[in-house]
């Protein structure tokens, strides 16, 4: 073998190594939660954190960053919480009397269609009306279960600002471990990733949050009940793209026609859900996510088909960040291409 043919390619090795730790990432994904957790975050808080560091220390920056952001989580939790809370407790209470609503609104059209009836009965023997209240009050119970939860509250602020306060020496470090031929290559191509998972990450969130209020707002107007609970709802389901009509809309159907609801308010339920959803397709994710992410939204519909199939639940989150890392390994694979010789050879 030449020496140009043994730089060419990776060492088997080496590129077992590689498998095996990426094999480890996976198997200890749950343990690995707060680091995941935390690396959100430090894409939210860096760009200020650069910012700051130009006037102070960046260690005293990132210390300012993220007890300012822990002060507004807590006053946004204070505001919020007791709201609902209050909405979750009175649906709890309410499910047996909204249940029985439904049967008999519904009952003749389900009599008429005995295997849709089937389904529904199956679905809702199992609904016990305090387990939602019951398990948030014993989630996490036993001594292991305590002592886990607050490490991890603990480990997230404090793995945050490690990673903000070592960013530019993990780059190094990175740098350091590609070759030097590659290095001008590998950097753009991280660059490149880093730029559109931030912009995603923090233009995700931004369009989560002002959906929570605007369908909160819609579903107050259009005399929903449960308008913020249902709202939030839909604001967090809207990390998967569309999954706001499947997690949110039947349910505001349902509660609507539970508490009495002709034809003309279910329809105007569904028409001011779809505006607002029309908001966030046409202006918010386009303008907040889309530009900073450079997909297209047929990329984003491939992504979640392709990851979704293959992955389920966890694919349709990581969709559309996964599918930015393969548009960009993708554009640097087209761009190998077509200026290899092979290509670029006169006919």
């Amino acid at each position: 073998m030449s020496g140009r043919d043994g730089r060419a390619r990776i060492p088997l090795g080496f590129a077992l190594a590689g498998a095996g730790a990426l094999a480890a990432l996976w198997f200890l994904r749950e343990a690995l939660a707060p680091f995941f957790v935390a690396l959100v975050l430090t894409y939210l808080l860096e760009p200020l954190v650069s910012r700051l560091s130009r006037r102070m220390s960046r260690s005293l920056a990132s210390v300012l960053v993220i007890l300012v952001s822990l002060a507004v989580f807590i006053l946004v939790l204070w505001a919020v919480l007791p709201v609902l809370y209050g909405q979750v407790e009175r649906l709890v209470h309410a499910l047996p009397d909204l249940r029985a609503r439904a049967e008999g609104r519904f009952l003749p059209w389900l009599q008429a269609h005995p295997a849709v009836a089937a389904k529904y009965r199956s679905a809702l023997e199992g609904i016990d009306p305090m387990a939602v209240l019951k398990g948030a009050g014993t989630a996490g119970a036993g001594l292991v279960g305590v002592l886990l939860d607050a490490i991890t509250l603990i480990l997230v602020p404090l793995i945050v600002y490690y990673l903000l306060l070592e960013g530019p020496r993990l780059h190094q470090a990175l740098d350091d471990l590609v070759p030097r031929r590659h290095l001008a290559a590998a950097r753009r191509f991280a660059e490149d990733v880093n730029g559109r998972l931030g912009g995603y990450i923090r233009g995700q969130l931004g369009v989560s949050a002002v959906m929570s209020v605007l369908q909160a707002v819609g579903f107050a107007a259009a005399g929903v009940p449960y308008a913020w609970l249902l709202g939030l709802v839909a604001g967090c389901s809207n990390v998967v793209p569309y999954s706001p009509y499947i997690t949110a809309l039947p349910a505001a159907l349902v509660v609507a026609a539970a508490d009495g609801a002709g034809g003309s308010r279910l329809l105007a339920v569904a028409v001011v859900f779809t505006l607002v959803q029309k908001v966030e397709a046409l202006y918010l994710t386009p303008v907040w996510v889309g530009r900073a992410s450079g997909l297209h939204p047929l990329e984003v519909l491939l992504g979640i088909l392709c990851f979704g199939f293959v992955f389920g639940f966890p694919g349709l989150v990581f969709a559309v960040p996964l599918t930015i890392v393969l548009k960009v390994a993708g554009k640097a694979a087209l761009k190998a291409y077509t200026s290899h010789p092979w290509f670029t050879a006169a006919p």
